[in-house]
């Protein structure tokens, strides 16, 4: 028996379970002629009138000329069902409890390894008190924030799933996620997400299952040192003093970690500056967005909150510079995710229901060591002045500087639009964060983009500065054993280590380690029944 892996199967709006039906006529076979017909992809398409777009998996036991838009249907559970046979018992340090720490020490306390989850904030339900507490008062803990703590910088966002990176790996995550309490229409769902709303609880049930299977879970533990010898990687030191001793140390702390990177240099950790992206966010009414991108559609039963996603390119002496949308959140709210004092970085989070009335993304450039320098920390330095830039302009208490999205084109600053920004948003002139060269290209690509999306450059949106911390402004340079070349028994790893770029991606580095570790700790695998 044939199975296969049909794209594009269309589907009324109003049945989006019709799946079958449409495969079979796709095939132009009965449904007793289909076998195990499974729903692997899902994707609302509005551009004309609106229909589910459906990858679907099927077993056909009839000889069929198989369509052009078919693939053979791969075994989304290889990885899953992969058992290694453990035969040297180490103890390994991961540090950071985010997506990546997560699922690498998970994968390890699978295999009875009990890793030390280390992170320098707190756990989840303590983490939310304040991380409400900035929003709304603006009090910020340097240690424990909407980038630090349990669950990492994805806890307050809107909990993407969605990934372009093509990895078996990637399934064996949203698994996860589901066996956890997650959804599970984020198995089919073209753009799954969770909403923060939803990320709390997974992050408690997360480290319940890691406790369980017999890891350690750490809170409000900093590493300040690094414990080598002979060029080997042997411990950590915290900063209450306790040096845990560790044959290997799993490195994922996040995109933000300025001080670890200081750290890192500090002990000859090799490093390497590598392009990001800075920006503002741009903050439209979602009934504005929905209009623009369902048109007479838009208030149809059944049509979710309109997401976008809009690029453009500039041609310059220097190379071709992306401008683009970053992390776009439908129903969301602008959100800060500053981690010290005397700084401004904004960031937006959706809750599962996308129901709020303001939509928001990252409109951002990308910058390299020609916008801000060959010295290896240069990169970040230029984050930190720019943050530094929207906490003056914002007058302190972290206020946002904003303009309104018409007038930031115009070079006018007038009132400033109610926001979802709790903090408050003040009224000033947002270019002055950045050199003129990456103003005039956020100028230029919002008109350009107002030609895709007529009625989108308009004054009623806001602009909101400032955005940079969308990657890690570092690559920590490891081997093909994925470990630091500088440093035997380190792992770089995820988002921070500038290996990964969201929670999937980030999670599945984070089991790319956890295997490596295990190849070398076991005497082969075996495969668990399906």
């Amino acid at each position: 028996m044939k199975r296969l892996r049909i794209h594009a199967v269309q589907v009324p709006l109003e049945d989006p379970e019709g799946f079958p039906e449409a495969v079979a006529k796709k095939l132009n076979l009965s449904l007793d002629d289909l076998h195990d017909v499974a729903l692997v992809k899902r994707t609302l398409d509005a551009r004309k009138s609106p229909v589910w777009t459906c990858s679907v998996d099927v077993s056909v036991a009839k000889k069929i000329r198989t369509p052009k838009d078919s693939v053979p249907a791969p075994d989304p559970l290889e990885f899953a069902r992969k058992t290694y046979k453990v035969k040297k018992f180490e103890r390994i340090v991961v540090i950071g409890a985010g997506p990546c720490g997560l699922f690498a020490a998970n994968m390890l306390a699978e295999h009875g390894l009990n890793p030390i989850l280390l992170d320098r904030g707190d756990p989840v339900e303590t983490r939310a008190r304040k991380v409400s507490r900035l929003m709304h008062y603006g009090e910020l803990d340097p240690e424990s924030n909407i980038c630090y703590g349990e669950g990492g910088a994805g806890t307050w966002s809107d909990g993407k799933l969605y990934t372009r990176i093509k990895d078996k790996r990637s399934r064996h995550v949203l698994e996860t996620i589901v066996e956890l309490g997650g959804p599970e229409r984020i198995l089919v769902d073209g753009k799954p997400h969770l909403g923060t709303n939803r990320l709390v609880a997974l992050c408690k049930a997360f480290r319940a299952r890691l406790t369980e299977l017999g890891a350690e879970v750490r809170f409000q533990s900093r590493v300040v040192g690094f414990i080598q010898e002979s060029g080997r990687m042997k411990g950590v030191k915290l900063d209450d003093g306790t040096i845990i001793a560790a044959d290997r140390v799993i490195l994922a702390v996040g995109h933000s970690a300025r001080d670890m990177y200081r750290l890192m240099a500090k002990n000859g950790i090799s490093m390497e500056p590598k392009p990001f992206a800075v920006g503002f966010r741009v903050e439209h009414k979602q009934a504005l967005i929905n209009s623009i991108q369902y048109g007479a559609f838009a208030e149809s039963e059944g049509i979710p909150s309109a997401d976008y996603r809009l690029a453009t390119n500039f041609e310059t002496p220097k190379g071709r510079v992306g401008v683009y949308s970053f992390c776009m959140c439908p129903g969301g709210q602008v959100v800060p995710s500053h981690t010290s004092a005397g700084e401004i970085c904004v960031n937006g989070m959706s809750h599962a229901s996308r129901k709020g009335h303001f939509a928001n993304t990252a409109l951002i450039v990308s910058v390299d060591k020609n916008d801000f320098g060959n010295d290896a920390f240069s990169g970040m330095e230029f984050q930190e002045r720019v943050e530094r830039k929207a906490f003056e302009l914002g007058g302190g208490g972290f206020f946002a500087p904003a303009q309104r999205l018409q007038d930031f084109v115009d070079g006018h600053v007038g009132d400033v639009l109610k926001s979802t920004y709790k903090p408050g948003i003040v009224a000033a002139d947002v270019s002055l964060c950045y050199p003129k060269s990456i103003i005039e290209k956020l100028k230029e690509a919002l008109k350009r983009f107002d030609e895709s999306m007529p009625g989108y450059l308009t004054n009623d949106a806001s602009i909101i500065g400032v955005e940079t911390r969308t990657s890690a402004p570092f690559r920590i340079t490891r081997n093909d054993n994925y470990q630091s070349i500088s440093c035997p028994g380190l792992y770089p790893s995820g988002e921070g280590a500038g290996y990964g770029g969201g929670i999937v991606s980030a999670a599945v580095d984070g089991l790319k380690v956890a295997e490596q570790i295990l190849i070398e700790l076991s005497d082969g695998y075996v495969y668990k029944e399906a």
